[in-house]
């Protein structure tokens, strides 16, 4: 099995944190090797995840695992393909499935599952068929067919266990190039670059109302610690300027702390934060 020590940069979207070991099993045997471990994180493409710089964890990723079957109306994709591979697919084979995800980067299938990412009122789950993983009480793979307990950007991963496959629906589209560029100029129009160094959305939209907007009006836009800060562009992004793992805890709690004494909410992450 092949391990290699990668750094933050290379991990996540965002780049805090240091360098730690990753393993990248090449089939369910050597994921199991790996899933006896209690002490694993499995990490997608790192888009929505911020780590700490002092972690005895060892990551697992799942870029080997690249399955890919395209029929009539449905697509079975492994963990590890990307989005950007599975969006260019689209385009050349003419369905609709993730247009509006277009412009995330770095995503991978197993990631945007476990997460049930969304945008622009879609999610995950709309689509999803069935999921393959591998349990971590079982240590077998098992299928999930029920998604009640899918939610607004949450799943009962990984904790139930590392997701290997997945099945989605699919419709045929003539105008699907079109449609990603409509969401990608959407996205563009709100959010902070792409070459910015982000994990996304920083807190979950509360009910009925906007974190980035209740973030803005509590005087926070652009607002920073240290190397850290909320984003000009939209206030509910984080981007790192060369920043550490206490600035950003310490700018989390500092939105939380102001919203919360304005507006009387509380703000829940959407990133992960490993600790």
């Amino acid at each position: 099995m092949e391990v290699r020590e990668l750094s933050a940069k290379e991990l996540t979207t965002i780049g805090i944190g240091s360098s730690y070991p990753v393993y990248f099993p090449e089939n369910l045997e050597e994921l199991k090797s790996l899933l006896r471990n209690e002490d694993i994180f499995i990490i997608g493409g790192g888009s929505n995840t911020v780590l700490s710089e002092k972690l005895n964890r060892k990551f697992v990723s799942l870029r080997k695992f690249r399955n890919i079957l395209l029929e009539e109306d449905r697509i079975t994709v492994g963990a590890g393909v990307k989005l950007s591979e599975l969006l260019a697919l689209q385009i050349q084979k003419k369905f609709s499935l993730f247009e509006f995800l277009a412009g995330i980067p770095k995503a991978t299938v197993g990631g945007l599952v476990a997460q049930n990412a969304g945008a622009f009122g879609h999610e995950i789950k709309d689509r999803l068929v069935e999921v393959k993983f591998l349990s971590r009480e079982t240590l077998e793979v098992e299928v999930l067919r029920d998604f009640s307990e899918f939610g607004y950007r949450k799943s009962p991963f990984p904790e139930l266990g590392a997701v290997v496959e997945a099945t989605f629906k699919i419709f045929h589209s003539q105008k699907v190039k079109e449609e990603m560029k409509k969401f990608v100029s959407l996205r563009l129009e709100k959010q902070p670059p792409f070459y910015l160094r982000t994990a996304g959305s920083t807190f979950k939209n509360p009910p009925g109302d906007s974190a980035g907007r209740l973030l803005d009006l509590a005087g926070l836009k652009g607002f920073s610690v240290g190397g850290v800060k909320f984003s000009e562009f939209h206030a509910n992004f984080i981007v790192n300027e060369g920043g550490s793992f206490s600035e950003f805890l310490e700018l989390v709690e500092m939105g939380r702390k102001k919203v919360k004494e304005k507006f009387g909410v509380d703000l829940e992450l959407e990133v992960r934060v490993i600790t």
